[in-house]
């Protein structure tokens, strides 16, 4: 029985900590003012995606990253519609073309959380595991936001 127990311990706290059965909250809030717009449970594993509009090309620019263990983010891969002003075209990167974006891919960029000035005309959405988490227009224009996992 003893034996039994401490195997079910051991499962319970390999599953904890490969990020399985604990979970954190994903918040997204005004940074002055602490009003909550988004509070949602993330594991590690998940993904978030921004879709903006670049503010001079005005072409659809997304950003897939992963939610880590420890509550950071990677990001993986920038989709475009084409390169212009501000667009990185000289990454060292694999490219791919597909639905008429192009992707790349292989980026690995490490960001502890998101700060930024929200605006209607650039935030079109954030996604969470494929499904709308919030559009930019739900959060107050131009006022400073903050996508933290704690």
């Amino acid at each position: 029985m003893a034996a039994a127990l401490l195997a079910m311990l051991v499962g319970i706290t390999a599953a904890a900590l490969s990020g399985r059965l604990l979970s954190r909250k994903l918040t997204i809030q005004n940074a002055e003012t602490g009003e909550m717009y988004v509070s949602e449970e993330v594991r590690a594993g998940d993904r978030l995606e921004f879709g903006w509009t670049h503010s001079f090309e005005r072409i659809p620019w997304n950003e897939y990253y992963e939610i880590l263990q420890d509550g950071s983010f990677v990001l993986h891969t920038i989709s475009v519609a084409g390169f212009g002003a501000g667009i990185p075209a000289e990454m060292d990167v694999s490219y791919r073309y597909e639905d008429g974006l192009i992707y790349m891919d292989g980026i690995e960029s490490h960001f502890p959380q998101f700060n930024w000035i929200n605006s209607h005309t650039a935030l079109r959405e954030i996604r969470l595991n494929g499904e709308l988490l919030i559009r930019g227009e739900d959060m107050p224009h131009h006022e400073k936001m903050v996508l933290v996992v704690k």
